[in-house]
């Protein structure tokens, strides 16, 4: 099955039960939340805006409907207004001088014909009981101007009737012109404040525009921002070495939510994986770590067998000095096993280290004495730099001082001909301090230095050095929570530097 099948369907098998219940218990979290997407919030955000502007275009349709019903009403108003102003004013010149009572009946007539035609205008904007008052004082205003007609037809000159007639026509004509002018005041002012309110419509629809457009984009850029903002929150866990799995951090699912899923199963697979790659540089380590053991210790031991043999097969005919010689190189052979066992040890010893304070001048010292012996030998010089009263560092003496002799002994042993050893300290910053070890030496070449920290990985020849000596101070820098490195550069020398923290002031040194 591939690698896939059994991280999707069975993330236990390489995680763990717990971290498996842990991711499904994630995705159950982000699963079971009702989805909210990015992608509906901004189609409802411009929804919004749509209704907004269509309700604004409705009202505003509806205003200017208003205001042309009333616009066309005060055209009749001023129609009828005209009308009944010019039939009154022949009426009078017919009472006064006897003549002008047909033109007085053709404008009545014609403020009759209008109000029957703009009926259902006039009834939708003064109203049925005022049109109802309007018809009736016309009607009666027309009537009794037939009515005079009829009598002045007839030749009556009855002046009591003429009288009557005349007091119903001043009256209806009357009330029909008041109603009229304060039916047209009226509508005048109601359409003024219309053209007023459609001044004002587009400015508050701008304005209640510009505040829905801040509060979605409000919306949306605090949700975008505060979810990139937790992103950038979980990718620097998850650089510092935290897998733990993304938890829902809203009521609600969206597409963060779904990247967050994907991150969460992006970080069990890369988990999943890292462990099957650990688990094959074990083996690795472990097929490297068995085969340099092999190597160190087959050949003494094949040494140590052959002379064995050759002295059980010689030793009645052997001369005493041949036999020692022999003994000798058994026992040189077994020792050098025995220093590879012992390095062996040192390297896979876990023992914490005993920290306190340690001054560095004291630590080189030691260090150097030593190995006094092998610098004098190969005619190296030994040169202290660390300056009087540096501050001392926080260490275990004995394992630091295992370090620095094997550093010292390397720098001896890369220096056949002499040369001067150098050690210098001085300060990173306020809490560590850096300690050069440096020779005028053979140097690395470039291609061995990234291999020089490796277990049995050594440039010396064979029989001269087991490969241990810097895989262990490597991991007792390590242990004192420190750095070392090494720079080389063939035919100049080499400089190993070593990172360690400073002890605190008011500790006392050993």
């Amino acid at each position: 099955m591939a690698m896939d099948g059994f991280v999707k369907d069975r993330p236990e098998l390489h995680l763990g039960q717990e971290q498996a219940e842990k991711l499904r218990e994630a995705e159950r979290a982000f699963q079971n939340r009702p989805r909210v997407s990015i992608r509906m919030r901004i189609v409802a955000g411009f929804l919004l805006c749509f209704f907004l502007t269509a309700a604004t275009a409705l009202v505003t349709l509806a205003v200017l409907y208003e205001a042309r019903a009333k616009v066309r009403f005060l055209q009749t108003t001023q129609d009828l207004s005209f009308e009944i102003h010019e039939a009154r004013r022949f009426e009078k010149d017919y009472f006064l001088y006897g003549t002008g009572l047909d033109e007085a009946q053709t404008h009545a007539g014609r403020a009759v014909a209008i109000l029957r035609a703009q009926t259902v205008n006039v009834l939708d904007v003064a109203g049925e009981e005022n049109l109802a008052r309007l018809n009736r004082h016309l009607s009666a205003y027309d009537d009794l101007l037939r009515e005079c007609a009829v009598l002045e037809r007839g030749g009556t000159s009855e002046a009591q009737a003429r009288k009557t007639v005349e007091a119903g026509l001043r009256e209806n004509g009357a009330r029909a012109i008041d109603l009229v002018h304060s039916l047209e005041i009226r509508e005048s002012s109601a359409v003024d404040r219309m053209l007023s309110l459609s001044q004002i419509v587009p400015f508050l629809f701008l304005a209640l525009l510009l505040v829905l457009l801040f509060w979605v984009a409000h919306l949306l850029a605090r949700t975008i921002t505060r979810s990139l903002e937790r992103f950038h929150g979980y990718t620097n866990r998850i650089a510092a070495g935290d897998f733990s799995p993304i938890q829902p951090a809203k009521p609600y699912r969206d597409e963060f939510s779904d990247l967050a899923l994907a991150t969460n199963r992006m970080l069990f697979e890369l988990r999943a994986r890292e462990s099957q790659t650990i688990r094959a540089g074990k083996l690795a380590a472990v097929g490297t770590f068995t085969s340099g053991i092999a190597h160190e210790l087959i050949n003494p031991l094949t040494n140590v067998l052959i002379t064995s043999e050759s002295l059980m097969d010689e030793c009645q005919t052997m001369r005493d000095d041949r036999r020692y010689r022999l003994v000798e190189d058994i026992y040189s052979e077994a020792e050098r096993a025995a220093d590879t066992v012992r390095g062996l040890l040192d390297y896979t010893r876990e023992s914490s280290p005993k920290l306190g304070p340690v001054n560095l001048r004291d630590l080189a010292a030691a260090s150097a004495r030593l190995v006094r012996n092998e610098m004098s030998i190969h005619g190296a010089t030994f040169q202290d730099e660390i300056p009087e009263g540096f501050p001392p560092i926080l260490g275990d003496f004995t394992q630091l001082r295992q370090v620095l002799v094997n550093l010292l002994l390397n720098s001896v042993q890369a220096m056949p001909k002499g040369g001067r050893i150098t050690v210098r300290a001085s300060r990173l910053d306020a809490a560590r301090a850096c300690v050069e070890v440096a020779d005028e030496g053979a140097g690395i070449p470039a291609e061995a230095l990234p291999h020089v920290f490796d277990p049995f990985f050594t440039t010396k020849e064979r029989g001269k050095g087991t490969g241990l000596g810097l895989s262990i101070s490597y991991e007792i820098v390590k242990r004192h929570g420190g750095e070392m490195q090494i720079e080389s550069e063939p035919g100049r020398g080499t400089t190993i530097h070593l990172c360690l923290p400073l002890a605190p002031e008011n500790a006392e040194t050993d």
